[in-house]
C-alpha cells in the first residue's frame, strides 16, 4: 500500500512535503513537551539552607592546649519546593505559528474546491477566529470588534473571490497570498496591541484551547476506523492466499484491540498493558493517523464525491498537524484535565468507530475474509451495508456513553479551558500587582476549573501561586490541603510541606510528610524530605532510615546524598563523611561540592579548596555563596588574598544583601590574615555588635594574640567571654598570663570554669600547671622594616616614605612602629612620630612601650595636653620607680622643646 501522491502540480507536491516535515517537527516537539511539560510548568526545585559548622582557620600553640581561630563554615542542606505553574510563551508561540500555517494551507486549498466543500471549509475558520477573542487584545480598543471584522474580511473575502471568480489561480499563488495576508494581520496584532508579544501569544493559545480540542476530536473521528482497517490489511495483504490469514485471526486481533480500548474505558482512563507501561490513547491515535494517511487513496470512495484526493491529502495533514500541536501545548502547560479529557474522548471515539467498522467488515466481507481474499482493496466499497452506517452506529454509541456519564468529557475540557484562562489572567495580575480585579478574575477562573473537575490539582496549584504572589499564606495552605483530600499528588505534598518552613512548624510538616509517605511510600523526594526534617531532632535513626529509603528508590538522588553528607559534617563524623563522599560523589551538584569542600576544610586540607575558583554570578545563589566563602576561608588560612577583589565586588551588589554580613566578614578576614591587617581589623570591628559581638571580639583577640599584643588581646577576649562566648575563655586566660597579669588570669579562669562547663577542663589545667611561654610573635613585615633601616642610612627621605607606608599598613607590629617613631624623632619630625604611635595605640592600647613612645613624641611635638591620658595610664601600669624614671625622661624632653620654642629675646 502506497501513501497518497496526487498527480498535481509542483506546488502541490512541495506543499505535501513541507507539511510532512512540519508535522514531523511538531510531533517531535509534542513528544518533548509530553515528557518535560509537567516539570517545566511545575518545576520541583530545591531550597538551600545554611547550617553553621565551625572551621579552624589558624592555631596558636600554648603548651598542651591549642588556641584556635575558628570561623563558621556552612554545610548546605536542601529541601524541595514546587514553583509555578509557570507559563511557557515559547510553546504558545509555537502553537500560534502552527495555527497560522494551518490557516494558510486550509484557506488556500478550500478556495479551490466546489461550493459545498468551500462553504464547509470556511465555516470552521469563522468559528475559530471568533473563538480567539482577538478584540480583547485592544488593537482598536477593547470595546470594539473591529479587528475581528478586519480579520474575517481580510481572509474570507479573498478566499471567496478566488473561489468564485479566479479559479485559475494556482495553489502556489494562493498560498503566498494567504501567507502575506495572515502575516500582515499578525504584524498588526503584535505591533499595535498594548500588551507585550508574550501576552499576545499566550492569549491566542489560551483562547484556542477548545479549537485544538475540536481538531483532536475531528482527527479521531476521521481515523477511528483505521485501526481495524490496518488489522484487515495485515490479514489480507499477502500476494497469495497462503500468505493471508483467515477470518479467525482477524476476529481475534480485532477483539484484542477492542478489548484494550474497552478496558481502558471500563477502568476509568487507565490500563496497564505491561508492568510499568500504560495504554496511551494519544499513541493509539498516532498509529491510526499513520494508517489513515496510508489508506487515504483506498478511502476515496467515501469522500471523492465532495473532495478530491489532491485536496484531501493536504487537509488531512493540516488536521493532523493541528491535533498534534494542540496535544503538545496541553502537555507543555501540564493541563491534565484537558489531556485526560482528550485521552478519554479519543479512546471513546476510537472504540465506537472501531466496533462499528468491525461489524461493518464482518457483515459485508466476512465470507470473503474466510476465503482469504484481498478484502482490504474493496473494504470501502461495500455491497450490503453502506459505509455511513459505521458513523451512525458510532455516533449512537458515543452519545449514549456521554449521556450516561452526564457529558463529563465536555465538562473536563471546559475545566482545561478555564485553567488556560486562569493562567493567562494570573500572568496579567503578576504584571500589574496593584490590579486586584485581575487577581480576583484569575481566582474565579481557577475556581470554575476546580468545580468542573474536582480531581484537578492543576487548578489548585494555580490558585496557590496566586495566593503566594499576594502573601496569603493561609489561603495557599487551605487550597493545597483541600486538593489532597481529593487525590494524592506528590507535588502538592511537596509544596504544602514547604510552606511549613519555620522551626515551630516541625509537627505540622511531619504530619504532612507522614500522610504523603502513607499514600506514596516509594517516592524518593518525600523520603528525603522526611529525613531532612528529622535532622532537626535528636532522632538520628529516623534520619538514616528515611535516607536509606530515598536512596533505595533513587540511588543517584543528589539531594539525599547532599543532606546525608551535611548531616555527618554537622555531627562531627568526619570519617563517615569521607567514606560517603568517596562512595557517591556528585561533582556536578553545587551543594554537594560545597559540602565536600567543607569536609576538606575540617580535615585541615586548605590547599585544594583555596585553589578552586568558584563559578559565581553577580547575584549569588546559596550554593555559590557557600563555595566562595569556603574558598575564602581556605585562602585566609594560607594568607592569600586572590579572592579579595571578587569578594569586594560581590559585596557591593545590592541583590547580595542576604549575604552582606558574611561577605563583609570574609573580606575582613582575608585582609586581616594577609598583608593589610589594619583594614581587615577595622572591617571586623564594625561587625562586632549585637548578638555576634562575642564571636567577632574573639576573632580580633585571637589575631592580637598571634601578633604578640597580649594586653590588647586579653581585653578583647575577656569582652568576648563576657558576651557569652565560651570558646574565648581559655585564650583570654592565656592572654592575661602572657600580658604579665596572672591575678587577672586566675580570676577569669576560676569564674569562667563555673560559668562555661565546656571550657572547664582547659581552664583547670591552666590553673593547676605552669603557664607555657607564648609562641614567637608574627611579624609579616619584619623584612621590610629591616630594609627600611638600611635605606635610612642612604636616603632618609625615601626611608621616611617607606616607614609611613609600613606603619599605615600594619599598625600591629609594635617593634616596627617603635623603629619608625625613633627614625622620625631622630630626623626632627616628632609630629609624624606622634601620629604613628597614636594610631598604633588605637589597636594596641595596653602596650607600655607604645605609650612611652607616644608620650615622649607628644612632648617633642609640644602636644603635652594630648598625652595626659596616656601618662595617667602609664602611672597605673608601671611601678612607682619605673614611672619616676620615665617621668624624668619626659620632663627633660618637654624642657628641651620649650627652650627650642621660646622667643630668642
Amino acid at each position: 500500500m502506497q501513501a497518497p501522491s496526487p498527480a498535481g502540480p509542483t506546488a502541490g507536491r512541495f506543499l505535501l512535503r513541507a507539511l510532512g516535515a512540519l508535522l514531523v517537527l511538531a510531533l517531535g516537539l509534542t513528544v518533548f513537551a509530553y515528557f518535560t511539560g509537567n516539570d517545566h510548568t511545575l518545576p520541583v526545585g530545591t531550597v538551600a539552607q545554611l547550617a553553621p559548622v565551625p572551621v579552624t582557620v589558624a592555631r596558636l600553640p600554648a603548651g598542651a592546649d591549642s588556641l584556635a581561630l575558628q570561623a563558621n563554615g556552612y554545610a548546605i542542606t536542601q529541601t524541595y519546593d514546587v514553583a509555578g505553574p509557570l507559563l511557557w510563551p515559547d510553546a504558545a508561540a509555537a502553537w500560534c505559528v502552527v495555527l497560522a500555517l494551518s490557516l494558510v494551507v486550509w484557506l488556500a486549498v478550500v478556495s479551490q474546491q466546489a461550493r459545498p466543500a468551500f462553504v464547509a471549509g470556511t465555516v470552521p475558520v469563522i468559528f475559530l477566529l471568533m473563538s480567539l477573542n482577538l478584540d480583547a487584545l485592544g488593537v482598536f480598543g477593547e470595546q470594539h470588534q473591529y479587528f475581528l471584522m478586519l480579520t474575517l474580511a481580510a481572509l474570507l473575502v479573498p478566499a471567496f473571490l478566488l473561489h468564485a471568480f479566479f479559479e485559475g489561480v494556482s495553489l502556489g499563488w494562493r498560498l503566498l497570498l494567504f501567507a502575506a495576508l495572515l502575516g500582515g494581520l499578525a504584524s498588526l496584532l503584535l505591533l499595535q496591541a498594548p500588551q507585550p508579544a508574550a501576552y499576545v501569544v499566550l492569549h491566542l493559545a489560551a483562547n484556542g484551547t477548545l479549537a485544538g480540542s475540536l481538531a483532536v476530536l475531528l482527527l479521531s473521528i476521521w481515523v477511528g476506523v483505521e485501526l481495524i482497517y490496518g488489522l484487515l490489511w495485515l490479514n489480507t495483504q499477502g500476494a497469495s492466499p497462503r500468505g493471508r490469514f483467515g477470518l479467525l485471526p482477524f476476529v481475534l486481533s480485532s477483539g484484542l484491540l477492542l478489548g484494550m480500548l474497552g478496558l481502558y474505558y471500563w477502568n476509568g482512563g487507565q490500563l496497564a498493558v505491561l508492568p510499568g507501561l500504560k495504554l496511551e490513547p494519544y499513541f493509539v491515535l498516532l498509529l491510526a493517523a499513520v494508517v489513515g494517511w496510508w489508506s487515504l487513496p483506498r478511502r476515496r470512495p467515501t469522500y471523492h464525491s465532495w473532495l478530491p484526493l489532491p485536496a484531501a491529502a493536504p487537509l488531512y495533514l493540516v488536521l493532523t498537524l493541528l491535533a498534534t500541536a494542540a496535544v503538545g501545548y496541553a502537555a507543555a502547560t501540564a493541563n491534565e484535565p484537558l489531556l485526560q479529557a482528550g485521552r478519554e474522548a479519543v479512546n471513546l471515539v476510537l472504540l465506537a468507530l472501531s466496533t462499528a467498522f468491525f461489524l461493518y467488515v464482518l457483515l459485508n466481507f466476512g465470507p470473503l475474509i474466510r476465503q482469504k481474499l484481498q478484502v482490504h482493496r474493496v473494504a470501502f466499497d461495500p455491497r450490503r451495508v453502506p459505509f455511513f452506517v459505521v458513523y451512525l452506529l458510532a455516533t449512537g454509541i458515543v452519545v449514549a456513553v456521554l449521556m450516561r456519564n452526564d457529558f463529563d468529557l465536555l465538562t473536563r475540557a471546559r475545566s482545561g479551558e478555564f485553567i488556560q484562562l486562569g493562567d493567562l489572567t494570573r500572568y496579567q495580575a503578576e504584571q500589574q500587582p496593584d490590579n486586584f480585579y485581575l487577581a480576583a478574575l484569575a481566582e474565579r477562573y481557577y475556581a470554575e476549573a476546580d468545580q468542573l473537575d474536582p480531581r484537578n490539582a492543576r487548578a489548585a496549584l494555580g490558585r496557590a501561586a496566586l495566593y503566594q504572589a499576594r502573601d496569603q499564606r493561609q489561603n495557599e495552605i487551605n487550597i493545597l490541603r483541600t486538593t489532597l483530600l481529593r487525590e494524592s499528588n506528590e507535588k502538592v505534598f511537596l509544596r504544602l510541606g514547604a510552606r511549613f518552613d519555620q522551626p515551630s512548624d516541625f509537627f505540622d510538616r511531619q504530619q504532612i510528610l507522614r500522610q504523603a509517605l502513607r499514600e506514596l511510600p516509594a517516592r524518593p523526594r518525600l523520603n528525603a524530605e522526611m529525613a531532612q526534617l528529622y535532622t532537626r531532632s535528636a532522632l538520628t535513626d529516623s534520619v538514616q532510615y528515611y535516607l536509606r529509603r530515598s536512596l533505595a528508590a533513587d540511588a543517584d538522588n543528589p539531594v539525599a546524598r547532599t543532606n546525608w553528607l551535611a548531616f555527618l559534617l554537622k555531627n562531627g563524623q568526619l570519617k563517615a563523611a569521607s567514606e560517603s563522599a568517596a562512595e557517591a560523589a556528585q561533582p556536578t551538584w553545587p551543594a554537594w561540592q560545597n559540602n565536600a569542600a567543607l569536609l576538606q576544610l575540617l580535615q585541615g586540607r586548605f590547599q585544594p579548596v583555596a585553589a578552586t575558583r568558584p563559578a559565581v554570578d553577580s547575584t549569588l545563589t546559596v550554593a555559590q555563596f557557600a563555595q566562595l566563602y569556603h574558598a575564602g576561608l581556605a585562602q585566609a588560612a594560607r594568607r592569600d588574598t586572590a579572592l579579595l577583589p571578587l569578594v569586594t565586588q560581590l559585596q557591593r551588589v545590592p541583590s547580595n544583601e542576604n549575604f552582606h554580613d558574611q561577605l563583609a566578614f570574609l573580606r575582613g578576614l582575608l585582609q586581616l590574615r594577609a598583608a593589610r591587617p589594619a583594614a581587615g581589623f577595622d572591617q571586623l570591628e564594625a561587625l562586632a555588635t549585637g548578638t555576634s559581638e562575642g564571636y567577632y571580639q574573639q576573632v580580633l583577640g585571637t589575631y592580637l594574640l598571634e601578633r604578640g599584643l597580649y594586653g590588647a588581646a586579653a581585653t578583647r577576649l575577656s569582652r568576648a567571654e563576657q558576651a557569652g562566648n565560651a570558646d574565648a575563655a581559655l585564650p583570654a586566660a592565656y592572654a592575661w598570663y602572657w600580658a604579665g597579669r596572672p591575678d587577672s588570669a586566675r580570676q577569669l579562669a576560676t569564674r569562667a570554669a563555673r560559668v562555661h562547663p565546656r571550657a572547664a577542663p582547659g581552664l583547670q589545667r591552666l590553673l593547676s600547671g605552669a603557664v607555657p611561654a607564648p609562641a614567637t610573635q608574627a611579624r609579616p613585615l619584619a623584612r621590610e622594616y629591616a630594609a627600611a633601616a638600611q635605606l635610612a642610612q642612604k636616603d632618609s627621605k625615601a626611608a621616611a616614605a617607606r616607614y609611613q607606608r609600613l606603619a599605615q599598613v600594619d599598625p600591629f607590629d609594635e617593634a616596627g612602629t617603635l623603629q619608625a617613631a625613633a627614625f622620625f624623632t631622630q630626623n626632627q619630625d616628632p609630629l609624624t612620630a606622634y601620629e604613628l604611635t597614636r594610631r598604633a595605640l588605637s589597636y594596641n592600647p595596653e602596650s607600655v612601650r607604645l605609650l612611652k613612645s607616644f608620650v615622649l613624641a607628644a612632648a617633642d611635638a609640644g602636644l603635652d595636653e594630648y598625652a595626659a591620658d596616656a601618662q595617667y595610664k602609664l602611672s597605673m601600669l608601671l611601678s612607682s620607680p619605673e614611672y619616676s624614671i620615665f617621668r624624668s625622661q619626659y620632663e627633660k624632653r618637654r624642657v628641651i622643646h620649650q627652650a627650642a620654642a621660646a622667643p630668642w629675646n
